[in-house]
């Protein structure tokens, strides 16, 4: 017999995560091969059975599951502190309190990398899009990008007619981005989107609390997407969730899958949402690199034009949706986003949240090359 007893056997199991976990560290040094046999053989076929079996349920399974699971560890953790109130002076008692939550840490991360996160170890998307993307962008460069993007959301928002915007609802423009999916597959294949799967958030309360409009549930397959966010933003945000279902795991390349479907759209309402959204990093980015010399009337003078050139409707549809988060940010829970940084940062994203703002790398590469917008 391979195994002389169950003890033997339970003992083998144990140190086999040991092993796997040992395995995928390996492999981060390998990212082609985590790009060919794990994100496109075994995550893209997995995340397909996921999406299918989830996509029968109506709704988002995944919170519940999330939920779940957090009681779960919650009340196993007080059960066994419960259970061995009496041996806290032990020192014993917490070396072997350490040895299993070290064991508990390999299985959640094992698990982790499996179902979701070797994603992060593949290789960029520059290589399929044929893009060099540049390391850093300039002032100046931030600022020509700027007057286009103002450009074209005056022009793109003369397309879009208060009435189409108002009667807009989460489901129409849910089923809109998998046409959009759908379109650019013609042009990149790769983009190609099976068994769509997006889903409402049940719990919206929740996402003030913890700071998120929206998430993959690598558990079910499913993209949760908050329903109450302003309309013209659920474009690109269901185009980034969209993005994380394909594989897609870093937020700059979901950030960038978004904005390519934005770009390549022929409907005004997604290049619009693609356009907001881009403006709203690039204006970001172009005024910290003027705080960061300190020209406070450079900086005054840069807010001043850019609203000055923006039409009044796009100003409005900013207010809006700056009023909409601003209303929020209060409630937000401060170690939610440090926990968050921290775990973009752990997963081969080093600017942490700040990550989402080098789509502007990415975009400054693909609009040399394939400049897209016409009047």
């Amino acid at each position: 017999m391979l195994f002389k007893s169950k003890i033997g056997l339970i003992r083998y199991l144990k140190y086999s995560w040991y092993v796997i976990a040992l395995v995928i560290f390996g492999l981060s040094f390998f990212p082609t091969i985590v790009g060919a046999i794990y994100t496109l053989g075994f995550f893209k076929n997995m995340t397909k059975g996921l999406r299918f079996v989830s996509g029968k349920f109506e709704t988002a399974i995944g919170e519940f599951i999330f939920f779940m699971i957090i009681n779960a560890l919650i009340i196993n953790t007080i059960q066994y502190f419960v259970k061995n109130k009496y041996e806290y002076k032990n020192r014993s008692f917490w070396k072997t309190t350490c040895f299993k939550l070290l064991h508990i840490l390999i299985k959640l991360y094992v698990v982790f990398e499996l179902i979701w996160g070797l994603n992060y170890l593949k290789p960029s998307p520059a290589v399929p899009f044929n893009l060099t993307v540049p390391l850093s962008y300039t002032k100046a460069q931030v600022d020509i990008l700027s007057l286009e993007l103002i450009n074209e959301l005056n022009q793109t928002r003369q397309n879009l007619s208060d009435s189409a915007i108002t009667i807009l609802k989460p489901s129409v423009i849910f089923k809109a981005n998998v046409i959009e999916y759908q379109k650019i597959t013609f042009k990149y294949p790769f983009l190609k989107y099976d068994f769509p799967c997006i889903k409402t958030a049940q719990f919206t309360k929740l996402g003030d609390y913890l700071g998120y409009s929206a998430f993959y549930q690598p558990i079910t397959g499913e993209a949760i997407v908050r329903g109450d966010l302003p309309i013209l933003t659920l474009p690109f945000t269901v185009s980034h969730e969209i993005a994380h279902q394909l594989g897609y795991a870093s937020e700059t390349e979901a950030n960038f899958i978004a904005f390519v479907i934005g770009s390549e759209s022929k409907d005004p309402l997604f290049r619009y949402s693609m356009l907001l959204q881009l403006f709203s990093y690039v204006q970001i980015a172009h005024l910290d690199l003027v705080a960061a010399k300190g020209n406070f009337k450079e900086w005054e003078a840069i807010v001043t034009r850019n609203k000055q050139l923006l039409s009044p409707k796009v100003l409005a549809d900013r207010k809006k949706i700056k009023a909409f988060f601003a209303a929020r940010s209060a409630l937000l829970i401060p170690v939610s986003v440090t926990l968050y940084d921290q775990f973009l940062q752990l997963n081969k994203q080093a600017k942490g949240i700040d990550s989402y703002n080098d789509v502007i790398l990415w975009a400054l590469a693909y609009r040399k090359k394939h400049l897209t917008f016409t009047n």
